[in-house]
């Protein structure tokens, strides 16, 4: 393969590190006037941010958009009248609520050298797969004319479609193409060159795999290494409508770590990631049948889908993940940490949809936290 330059491969040049944000002189106070549009305009555009963040290596996307939230509101505040704000704090009249600018500049860089350094190894990743792909492809050679026309033709395909920083779906849709390609290739001339023919076999084999592993890894949750909200949301769909055809029962259940704020506040986040993983692994073990789907929808709260299961059985093993979370001990440098859980619990409808399904269990968790926490409450989708 032509060696190209990481611009050409979509990538962001290490040395296009973005410029710190401006500190305004004074210290950043944010004056009345046209300031204030700026700051709102700013406020929106973090908010955006936050709305397609994903997941990073060092942190998921809910954690973003809740410090970006941080940001929003320490923007709005400072755009703040100073009279309401004195009046609210007890300060002079006509004093400025003061912009952490110097603050805002380190976690926008921050955040934006991460989110490079992550798509970069994503597309360095997957163009290396498929280099490998078209340099194998490259060294089979096709016994007669016909053979090496098309063998030829999908190599260039290929080719093109990794040059031209084609989309991810893209290439997997020209690898698979190929594969099917060499594939038939294969059967044509099985007997004339089993040797050759089954090293190509083996390798296209372990490039499927590859690209099958890159597919579940982008539907786990980096963190707690369960299934994601997106891979979530596409499961609830599924098994909804596979229940609705089939007439089996299913049950979905939210569940949701009591007081977890608390945690982290006192503890420190990495104390509270450790309490998450340590969940995720409680209710992992709790749900242990191919068909249970656990993964974790956001935050502190998780999700289970249980097909072909009635609600009596969801009951019976809801109560027994309270249990084992009530029994669970988490230790760390600072001692040890015991915590609760309140479940949601819905059984499936068929007259509802999905999103009301969805609504119906989470009214049962609001309601079993509202009751105390460290419970279970149970309503039907309507």
């Amino acid at each position: 393969m032509d060696h190209r330059s990481t611009r050409q491969q979509g990538l962001i040049e290490p040395n296009e590190q973005l410029e710190p944000l401006s500190i305004p002189a004074g210290g950043g106070s944010c004056a009345p006037g046209s300031e204030q549009a700026a700051l709102e305009q700013l406020a929106v555009t973090l908010r955006v941010w936050g709305q397609y963040a994903f997941d990073l290596d060092e942190i998921d996307a809910s954690a973003i958009r809740e410090q970006i939230e941080h940001w929003v509101l320490n923007l709005l505040v400072a755009r703040a009248p100073a009279e309401t704000l004195s009046s609210s704090r007890n300060a002079e009249p006509g004093s400025a609520n003061p912009c952490d600018w110097a603050g805002l500049s380190e976690f926008v860089t921050l955040m934006r050298r991460r989110e490079q350094n992550y798509v970069n190894r994503q597309i360095l990743g997957t163009r290396q797969v498929m280099g490998d792909f078209v340099q194998t492809l490259g060294q089979i050679l096709a016994e007669d004319q016909e053979e090496q026309t098309r063998v030829t033709s999908i190599i260039g395909k290929l080719r093109c479609a990794i040059e031209s920083n084609a989309p991810v779906e893209t290439l997997s849709q020209e690898a698979i193409h190929a594969i099917d390609l060499i594939t038939h290739i294969t059967q044509e001339r099985e007997q004339r060159h089993q040797i050759m023919l089954h090293h190509l076999t083996a390798r296209l084999q372990t490039l499927r795999g590859e690209l099958d592993a890159a597919q579940r890894e982008m539907e786990l949750d980096s963190m707690t290494r369960l299934y994601n909200r997106k891979a979530f949301d596409t499961q609830l769909d599924r098994v909804f409508e596979l229940s609705k055809l089939s007439g089996q029962p299913a049950c979905l259940m939210m569940v949701d770590a009591d007081f977890f704020k608390t945690i982290n506040d006192r503890f420190g986040h990495p104390v509270g990631d450790l309490v998450l993983r340590r969940l995720a692994n409680c209710c992992a073990e709790a749900f242990p049948r191919k068909t249970d789907f656990v993964a974790r929808y956001g935050g502190e709260e998780f999700a289970v889908v249980l097909q072909d299961t009635s609600l009596k059985t969801a009951i019976q093993l809801g109560e027994r993940l309270l249990d084992a979370v009530r029994a669970m001990t988490i230790e760390h440098e600072s001692g040890v940490i015991r915590i609760t859980i309140s479940i949601g619990l819905a059984e499936i409808d068929p007259h509802a949809s999905a999103g009301q399904w969805l609504r119906a269990t989470d009214s049962a968790l609001y309601r079993a936290k509202s009751n105390g926490r460290d419970q279970l409450a149970c309503l039907t989708a309507s």
